[in-house]
């Protein structure tokens, strides 16, 4: 009778084991999927893109130090960085934010908006990387976005990535992805898309993708980008199968407050040695 409850005390021992094992086997798993909320982590070996729409920066909220230097602290954890609506005619605001930003170049795109309020892109860039070229397609496709996209060209390491980015219109949403999908065609280069593209709720679909089928949305409709507490995944970091076999990880940075922007930074983490 005593060895049946020995072997008994052992079974039991035995799958509790398992069990503690499993569980920390799942537990694991969660940490290293999950999208951290803060630091992209970024090495030498990573490189860190981020888009993020600042809403209205010009110069008020240039002129506020502490919200400039959350800017500047933030922009500093990435390798290249896109800046959405950014209104400022007189480009006070943005050499501003760049003084506090020693260690990177910045590319800018013309101003565009069919109304009198004109926005711009800023793209920061570290000075580990080379800008190769830049389009801006203001000038040939104002009619058909409220802001054009622009598109900017960066060698990383021995990587070659296109970033094309855009604001787009929250009540023309479904019309101007279709326009951008004719214009980005199907490269065959490393390509990246990205930006607010309002491509969620009532404006496009609930978050049901009908857009770059054939590319990897990688901020999912399931995420939440913006401020308010309302749930939706406006902003999106978009990858063609080129730029597959170098995507590690997107990333969403929600220790923002209402005061600094209405939208979360949205980043995705690459490998630039894969080719």
């Amino acid at each position: 009778m005593k060895t049946n409850d020995s072997f008994v005390l052992i079974a039991v021992f035995i799958l509790l084991l398992l069990l503690i094992i499993i569980l920390i086997g799942l537990v694991s798993y969660l940490i290293l999927t999950a999208h951290p909320s803060s630091s992209p982590q970024n090495t030498s070996d990573t490189v860190a893109i981020a888009v993020w729409n600042l809403e209205n920066f010009g110069t008020s909220k240039a002129a506020n130090e502490t919200l400039l230097e959350f800017y500047a602290t933030t922009i500093d954890d990435y390798t290249v960085i896109v800046l959405q609506e950014i209104r400022d005619p007189s480009g006070a605001a943005l050499q501003s934010l760049a003084k506090k930003l020693p260690r990177y170049s910045y590319v800018l795109s013309a101003p565009a908006g069919q109304g009198s309020s004109k926005e711009q892109y800023a793209i920061f860039y570290s000075k580990a990387v080379t800008l190769v070229r830049t389009r801006d397609w203001t000038e040939t496709e104002q009619d058909n976005f409220e802001r054009p996209p622009f598109e900017a060209t960066f060698t990383i390491q021995n990587w070659t990535v296109t970033l094309v980015t855009i604001h787009a219109k929250l009540h023309n949403v479904p019309q101007e992805l279709t326009t951008l999908e004719r214009l980005i065609g199907t490269p065959s280069q490393d390509t990246i898309l990205l930006g607010d593209l309002n491509a969620d709720g009532d404006q496009y679909y609930d978050g049901v993708l009908h857009h770059f089928l054939n590319w990897r949305w990688v901020i999912t409709s399931e995420m939440d980008t913006t401020v308010a507490k309302s749930s939706n995944a406006y902003d999106r970091i978009i990858i063609n199968a080129a730029a597959e076999n170098n995507f590690i990880r997107s990333q969403i940075m929600t220790d923002v407050e209402a005061s600094q922007s209405d939208h979360y930074l949205v980043s995705a983490l690459f490998n630039p040695k894969e080719q």
